[in-house]
């Protein structure tokens, strides 16, 4: 595996820009890449979001990438808006009582807008939820039998008409993966019961190699790498060969955490910029991620936020065998 290729792309880009100004190509020209210690100073003088820019060839030939599932390969909202609708309903139908704010500030989910923040539904597996939806209904008067009673009246794996929306034509994408002998995982916090409908209903069941799901006997609960690195282990693959795509901090740590050789993450979920610093790249949804990897000709212009971390890591790759002339555009 190289990645010097994709490291030339990448710093021989269409256009950079630091803190929103362009510079000229006259700017920088260098003869030999310099130690990557150098790399990190010089880097530490701009904006920790480095890069936009058009890569014309693959930054990275991975064995596997591991994907998380709500907010990366389906739309959240989508999903799961209805599910809190639905889920509170039930309960104060249940109880008597409205408790469609608190399960609504418990979930993260804004009944105006509707819309999911960043939080425990984004974030979390089922069974840690369950334990707070517990919590709660404790902390509203109800004795911890009663509270367990409820949840297990009320709580639903998935919505009852669930609804997807994928954020990129997915069977094409996976196919483009497939071809290129790259394996596809899926990471999500989701249960099994709603990730096997969910590839069933789409017809993905046959581009997926392993599925680990939050409510699995093995599976720890994101940011631990255990998930991703029982992954890697189960498809015989090293940690370094391996991406990890995802919209949310606990995927991107997770990633980092489990040191994969490159951590990318989305704008469909429920991330910003600002959430996904952890994240090596970061880029608009898995279609890039995939015109990305599998070095395929695209007249489509990606916009591509390189954060320092990425930079360094690409460069501390590429060091290993160091380019004669590189140009590069700050």
């Amino acid at each position: 595996m190289s990645v010097r290729r994709g490291t030339r792309a990448l710093i021989s880009g269409s256009s950079w820009l630091f803190g929103g100004q362009s510079f000229p190509r006259s700017h920088m020209m260098l003869q030999k890449v310099q130690p990557v210690c150098v790399v990190k100073r010089n880097m530490a003088e701009f904006s920790p979001s480095i890069s936009e820019s058009n890569l014309t060839s693959a930054i990275f030939q991975p064995a596997v990438v591991i994907f998380d599932k709500d907010g990366t390969l389906v739309c959240f909202h989508t999903m799961w808006n209805s599910w809190c609708e639905e889920l509170a309903g039930r309960m104060t139908a249940e109880t008597s009582k409205d408790l469609s704010n608190d399960v609504y500030e418990l979930m993260g989910y804004d009944y105006e807008t509707k819309k999911i923040g960043m939080g425990m539904l984004a974030e979390k597996t089922h069974p840690y939820i369950k334990e707070k939806v517990v919590e709660m209904l404790v902390k509203q008067g109800f004795h911890e039998w009663e509270a367990k009673q409820v949840l297990d009246k009320t709580w639903k794996d998935t919505p009852e008409n669930m609804q997807i929306k994928m954020t990129g034509n997915l069977r094409n994408l996976f196919s483009r993966l497939r071809e290129k002998n790259i394996k596809i995982a899926i990471c999500t916090s989701d249960s099994r019961e709603g990730t096997l409908e969910f590839l069933e209903r789409l017809h993905l069941e046959e581009f997926v190699d392993i599925v680990v799901c939050g409510d699995d006997k093995i599976s720890k609960s994101k940011p631990d790498p255990h998930n991703a690195i029982y992954i890697c282990n189960e498809l015989n693959v090293d940690l370094s060969d391996a991406i990890m795509v995802g919209d949310t901090p606990a995927d991107t740590i997770m990633g980092q955490a489990a040191n994969l050789g490159l951590t990318i993450g989305v704008l469909t979920g429920v991330g910003t910029h600002q959430d996904l610093t952890h994240a090596d790249l970061i880029v608009n949804s898995v279609s890039e991620v995939v015109d990305l990897v599998t070095n395929e000709d695209t007249e489509d212009f990606h916009a591509v936020t390189v954060t320092a971390r990425g930079l360094c890591k690409i460069a501390a790759r590429s060091s290993l065998q160091p380019l004669r002339t590189t140009e590069v555009k700050i």
